[in-house]
């Protein structure tokens, strides 16, 4: 399952709020190829343009740099080009050829600054600008068309092995160095013994290409179409980032689950499981034991409603949580609740609808929160996981 995964019930029921409080401003942010651009002073706006302090970009965009305080020149140089500028001047040099300055080259609190659009522009990169991030997005010059064809196959060869439920074939489709080979064995065996599904590539867009690396971003709707284990259907936003194989294909080094939504949230109240009813009240017990130490803002007893599989996710866990209750007056409320997943002995997957009541900056906010969540019975008591899946939230 794609899955979005927070920290602890108390942690997904506070993300429905995280836009309550006053936004600070914004900086701007520069963005090369998917990475932040640090700079020795912050970025700043002049006459509706971004401009940055020079030696820094210059060395990010892989120049070696020289400065001539008595000439006020700046010489930058990389494998493929050289670029020359004089404060004052009125023209840049691009391999000895003239280019406009257009006041792109400027002096502001004893720094040289320069425009960062002209600078990449002039260095053969795609430049873009986003402004509800104030991000400045600088990228290399997309592929060819044969090279767009060679990475778009690899999503074809994902999509053809979750049809043939093969999960080595999945698995490699990862480069060997990939930190989520073993992470996406592991989560594949245990969703494709019990579900089937069928992910759909609504839309697909290189960012960022160059022969070592490329950077895709999909739109992929995924949907259960076979099994009796719980999936909830869903849109998401995905980043992969590529890497060439030993044999020159792209293969998958990364990828990151962006914004998801959830697409058949109230049917999947109706997909309950058959349970004892003594292990469904023990369930629902521990589920309102964990709601009652979040009202209470009672740690300790939040904490004995999880189970751990060691202690450096446990203090983490209370570690997130107390900042949670020093930061929230909540009160939750379950409104909807059942067991969506059992396998007949000792785990479960609870499903619940939850009002959650917030002081934030002396306002009371309502929202109506879905939760999924594993319950697992150790000892013979159950206990739930530290990560809740949000399903959905609905501001009141």
């Amino acid at each position: 399952m794609k899955r979005f995964r927070v920290l602890a019930l108390t942690a997904a029921m506070a993300l429905a709020f995280s836009g309550v409080a006053a936004a600070k401003t914004q900086p701007i942010q520069v963005i090369l190829n998917g990475s932040p651009v640090s700079f020795a002073a912050d970025p700043v706006a002049l006459d509706g343009r971004t401009f940055v302090e020079f030696r820094s970009l210059f060395k990010e965009l892989g120049y070696d740099v020289v400065y001539t305080p008595a000439t006020k020149k700046i010489t930058a140089k990389s494998n493929g080009r050289t670029i020359e500028l004089t404060i004052g001047a009125d023209a840049a040099f691009v391999d000895g050829k003239a280019v406009p300055i257009d006041n792109q080259l400027r002096t502001e609190n004893n720094r040289t600054l320069v425009g960062v659009k002209f600078i990449a522009t002039l260095s053969g990169k795609d430049v873009r600008w986003d402004a509800a991030a104030k991000t400045v997005i600088i990228e290399d010059k997309g592929p060819t068309a044969e090279q767009q064809a060679a990475v778009f196959a690899l999503l074809d060869k994902v999509v053809a092995a979750e049809a043939a439920s093969d999960v080595e074939a999945t698995v490699a489709l990862f480069t060997d160095d990939s930190p989520l080979k073993e992470p996406i064995r592991k989560a594949l065996e245990e969703q494709r013994a019990r579900v089937k599904t069928k992910t759909t590539i609504v839309k697909k867009e290189i960012r960022s290409y160059s022969a070592q690396e490329v950077v895709l971003t999909t739109v992929e709707e995924s949907v259960k179409i076979g099994g009796d284990g719980f999936y909830p259907n869903n849109r998401s936003s995905v980043t992969y980032t590529l890497h060439p194989g030993a044999n020159g294909e792209w293969k998958i080094y990364n990828l990151q689950i962006g914004e998801t939504a959830y697409t058949n949230v109230p049917e999947l109240f109706k997909q309950a499981a058959g349970i004892p009813a003594e292990e469904e009240a023990a369930i629902k017990a521990v589920v309102e034991a964990q709601l009652a130490a979040s009202n209470g803002e009672n740690l300790e007893a939040y904490l004995a409603t999880m189970f751990f599989d060691d202690s450096s996710l446990k203090e983490t866990a209370a570690e997130q949580i107390k900042q949670i209750f020093a930061a929230y007056d909540s009160k939750i409320t379950i409104e909807k609740f059942v067991i969506a997943d059992y396998n007949g002995s000792d785990k479960a997957t609870v499903l619940f609808q939850a009002l959650n009541e917030v002081q934030v900056a002396g306002q009371t906010v309502k929202a109506r929160t879905t939760i999924a969540n594993e319950a697992v019975k150790k000892d013979g008591k159950w206990l739930l996981s530290p990560s809740a899946l949000q399903l959905g939230v609905e501001q009141l």
